[in-house]
């Protein structure tokens, strides 16, 4: 069995978050603080009075919120982004420019402010998305490639960091059970999504936390460059 307790001589696993105002960011909290991790979250929300507070598609405000994070990181989860629908012609280019800087671009920053706080056994985990192995049903162009950016990400970063001891991975949820995923469709059209679906259902976020938990822990400490589907077989 692997365990998921986090602990490291000296002090408890410091693990930077993001993304936890939404349903499966909110589930990786939950499974983190579980295992005991000591968690920072940086969010957009200004409600959320536990965070570091930064728009996402500032560069600077980011590399800012990075800087009052913990000087040693044992892990970067980045969970947030958004879903816009297409098709092409009702996506204008700021409507690119803005998901791109949100979903890929904040990715890129988040992980270069957090270089000089990463060390030899430090994990990187991002949510992308099966958009990212083919193309999104639901979401536009512009979602699709920010996906499929972020897990090319994945495959070059995995060599650059990989000397260095540190790990990084995607996973990629298909149909999930929460707000995004039923947003744009009736109930029924929702459930008819299962027929794609060889498990027959959408993940519930804390199945996405818990392959992120797994990720983390010392059972994936040979796994490396991997964008990995928890989508119930879905591609």
């Amino acid at each position: 069995m692997i365990s998921f307790d986090f602990s490291r001589k000296g002090g408890k696993h410091e693990v930077l978050l993001t993304g936890i105002g939404g349903s499966i960011g909110n589930a990786i909290l939950q499974t983190l603080e579980e295992a005991g991790s000591s968690i920072t979250t940086i969010s957009n929300d200004p409600n959320e009075a536990q965070s570091i507070i930064a728009d996402f598609s500032d560069d600077a405000a980011l590399r800012a919120a990075v800087e009052k994070s913990p000087a040693h990181l044992d892990a970067l989860v980045l969970a947030h982004g958004f879903l816009q629908r297409g098709p092409v012609d009702s996506v204008s280019p700021a409507d690119w420019r803005h998901l791109l800087d949100i979903n890929l671009n904040s990715i890129y920053t988040l992980i270069h402010a957090s270089l000089d706080r990463l060390h030899d056994k430090s994990s990187i985990v991002i949510i992308s998305s099966t958009a990212g192995l083919d193309h999104s049903p639901i979401g536009g162009p512009h979602y699709t490639v920010s996906k499929w950016g972020l897990n090319g990400l994945v495959r070059h970063l995995c060599d650059d960091l990989g000397p260095r001891g540190i790990r990084i991975n995607s996973i990629c949820p298909g149909l999930v059970d929460n707000p995004m995923g039923r947003a744009f469709m009736s109930d029924a059209q929702y459930e008819a999504c299962f027929d794609d679906i060889p498990m027959r259902r959408a993940a519930a976020p804390a199945e996405i936390a818990s392959a992120v938990g797994f990720l983390l822990s010392d059972g994936a400490s040979f796994i490396s460059g991997a964008n990995i589907p928890v989508s119930g077989g879905f591609q």
